[in-house]
């Protein structure tokens, strides 16, 4: 009769199954919450710059296609100025443990520029050669063959800085890396970094760019959990979105202005010269052309070889670091086994990846609707 006010005696193993069972559960609703949110806030948005689209065309009377400077008010505004703030609303509520802070030194940080300029090139070949095999056979020019591509080659500078090189970073990061991993990478960092990059690749919606974007995106995430300071990852988005939508577009206009034809001109004034002797009048045309194309072609060539330098920098870099193992995944007291089935396997993820293949299929409608017809090979 005494035992029976004694307490009882606990079963190690009963509580850590009831740990893990418990563990699995908050990290399958924390994810799932997760991705219907994005999924929500991405819907609303394309909504909100569809509606932006036909207010542009019909009352302001806008060829929005041509435009300079509306299609990026259509971003900046659905996207960072109303849904991103609901957004964070939404989500604050959420339970959220925090990466430890750790700082980077200067020399380290650089180190991830050509790291992040490798992943680049291999995810753009990937990406764009199959963009290429959607949108070629309806002769899209391989320039507008994404929205994005087409929006950048009809801007000016300011829009591109103010939108891709600022907002866009910041807007991103806050939403794929901390709002995101500050919920889930307690539950696994492989899982947190691996759903933060194909996420983030899916987002953009089309194939030239999920590659790249959920390669550098899980990148990203690593520095993010072993730093706890997404102002890093910010700046290294930053650096990209400059160097492509700012410096690249800077460049590539002239050489593209330049054309095949005048190209094609330069080269056979260039073989009449040769096989004339020195004719002064070949050589005075030669000039005139060499004078108008060169301006335009030289930064264009020195500019791709330095970031293509940087690329194969990057890709021996990436050697070095996964010969000697130098990225560290760290486990945790709430790391759940299998964790991929739990974040992916939910209906929260499910909406997100049906919005995904949606987004894929309109954004590739509307590129051959707008596009397509318009460029030849020949």
């Amino acid at each position: 009769m005494d035992n029976l006010n004694e307490p009882p005696v606990e079963n190690p193993v009963e509580n850590s199954l009831r740990s893990k069972s418990g563990n699995e559960k908050k990290m399958k609703k924390m994810y799932s919450i997760y991705a219907l949110a994005i999924t929500i806030f991405g819907v609303v948005v394309t909504l909100l710059q569809f509606l932006g689209s036909l207010f542009g065309k019909n009352v302001l009377h806008i060829d929005v296609s041509e435009s300079s400077w509306f299609p990026f008010l259509n971003i900046i505004i659905p996207m960072y100025v109303i849904c991103f703030p609901i957004l964070f609303l939404v989500l604050r509520k959420q339970e959220v443990v925090k990466p430890e802070r750790h700082k980077l030194s200067v020399g380290k940080y650089l180190l991830f520029i050509p790291l992040m300029a490798a992943m680049i090139g291999v995810g753009a070949v990937i990406g764009i050669t199959l963009n290429l095999l959607i949108t070629l056979p309806f002769g899209v020019n391989p320039m507008q063959s994404t929205e994005i591509s087409s929006v950048m080659m009809n801007s000016n500078p300011f829009w591109r800085i103010i939108t891709a090189g600022i907002l866009a970073p910041i807007v991103e990061e806050t939403i794929f890396r901390k709002f995101l991993i500050d919920r889930t990478y307690r539950y696994g960092e492989w899982v947190a970094i691996l759903t933060s990059g194909i996420m983030f690749g899916l987002f953009h919606g089309n194939f030239a760019q999920c590659f790249f974007a959920a390669l550098i995106g899980g990148l990203f995430a690593y520095i993010y959990i072993r730093t706890g300071q997404v102002w890093y990852t910010i700046g290294l988005h930053m650096i990209l979105n400059l160097s492509t939508s700012v410096i690249t577009m800077a460049v590539a206009k002239p050489y593209l202005s330049v054309g095949a034809d005048k190209i094609s001109e330069y080269s056979e004034v260039s073989q009449q010269y040769l096989l004339s002797g020195g004719n002064p009048e070949l050589e005075e045309r030669l000039m005139t052309l060499a004078a108008e194309i060169v301006p335009k072609m030289v930064p264009y060539f020195l500019w791709t070889s330095f970031m293509g330098t940087v690329m194969l920098a990057g890709i021996v870099l990436w050697i070095i670091f996964l010969v000697k193992k130098k990225a560290v995944i760290k486990t945790s007291p709430d790391q759940v086994n299998g964790g991929m089935k739990f974040a992916w396997g939910n209906i929260g993820m499910v909406l997100f990846l049906i919005y995904s293949v949606v987004s894929f299929v309109f954004g590739y409608i509307s590129i051959i609707a707008n596009y397509g017809g318009k460029f030849s090979l020949q």
